[in-house]
C-alpha cells in the first residue's frame, strides 16, 4: 500500500530562503509516515493502545536532493519498502511538478513494548502478510561512524514543548537543536543536502542535553559528525553533508 499525496509547501516549513527548511522536511516525512502507518492500522496510537507497545525510530536517512519554495507543488509517496523479524523500513519520496525528486527519505523503525521496554517482533505489532512491501524507488545504506566529542556547542534543557505523545522528546527537537547550531546566513550559504540522524536513546521533559561537534565523517566525504549527548550517553548521532558555497552560486 501506498500513500498517494498532492500538494503545495505551507510557509511554516520554510526556512529564512522561503523554502523547504530541515525540521520542516523531517515534519513532513513524520507527518507522511505518521498518516500512511494509520490507513494500515499499524500506526503509534494504534501500536499503544492495541499492543501495548511502542514504535521508536532508529534512524532517518534524508537526502534533500532539490528546493522547494514556499506555494510549490509537490507531489509525495510513502510506503513500506521492507521490514524483517524487529525492524521495519519505510521510505518517503517527494517530488516536484516536473517529476523530479526533491526529497528522499529511509526511516527505520522498531517497536518497544510498554511494560518491558524490550524490542518486539514486527508481527506482534500488525506488521506481516496484510503489510506487503513495496519496490523502492531509491537507495540508501545507512552509515557507521564513530562519534568521538571535540567540541561542545551548546548545553540545553528538554522543554515541554519538545515532549510527544509517549512523553519522550520528539524527533523533530533534536533536529531543530543541531540545526540551531549554525547562523541563518550560513545555512542559507550552505543549505543541508544529506542528513542521517541515529536515535540512540530516550530523552524526557527536564533533562540536561549537551550537543558537541566530532570532525568529519569517514563514510561520506565532506559530511561533519555531531552528537547530542545526556550525560555520558549518546541520545542522538547526526551526520550531515551541507553544498559548498561553491556550488551554490547562481550559474
Amino acid at each position: 500500500m501506498k500513500l498517494v499525496k498532492q500538494g503545495s509547501l505551507g510557509a511554516s516549513l520554510c526556512d529564512a530562503d522561503v523554502k523547504l527548511s530541515v525540521p520542516g522536511a523531517f515534519r513532513m516525512v513524520e507527518d507522511l509516515v505518521t498518516e500512511m502507518m494509520g490507513e494500515l492500522h499499524i500506526d503509534g496510537v494504534t501500536c499503544m493502545r492495541e499492543y501495548g507497545a511502542m514504535w521508536v525510530f532508529v534512524r532517518n536517512h534524508m537526502e534533500l536532493k532539490k528546493d522547494l519554495y514556499w506555494r510549490e507543488k509537490y507531489s509525495a509517496e510513502c510506503y513500506i519498502s521492507s521490514f524483517s523479524l524487529l525492524k521495519l523500513y519505510i521510505d518517503t519520496v517527494l517530488k516536484n511538478a516536473a517529476g523530479e525528486i526533491i526529497l528522499f527519505s529511509r526511516l527505520e523503525l522498531c517497536a518497544v513494548d510498554l511494560r518491558t521496554m524490550k524490542i518486539r517482533k514486527c508481527e506482534t505489532v500488525g506488521v506481516g502478510p496484510d503489510t506487503p512491501p513495496e519496490t523502492p524507488e531509491c537507495d540508501c545504506a545507512f552509515s557507521r561512524e564513530r562519534y568521538a566529542r571535540e567540541t561542545l556547542l551548546e548545553t540545553l534543557k528538554v522543554r515541554s514543548s519538545d515532549i510527544d505523545y509517549c512523553h519522550h522528546t520528539n524527533n523533530i527537537s533534536y533536529v531543530q537543536y543541531l540545526v540551531n547550531q549554525q547562523s541563518v546566513g550560513f545555512m542559507l550559504k550552505h543549505p543541508v543536502r544529506m542528513m542521517e540522524v541515529q536515535y540512540a536513546g530516550q530523552t524526557h521533559e527536564g533533562d540536561t542535553l549537551t550537543v558537541w561537534s566530532c570532525g568529519k565523517a569517514v563514510s561520506c566525504e565532506g559530511a561533519e559528525l555531531y552528537t547530542i549527548m545526556q550525560g555520558e550517553k549518546p541520545a542522538v548521532n547526526f551526520i550531515v553533508l551541507q553544498q559548498d558555497e561553491e556550488k551554490n552560486q547562481p550559474e
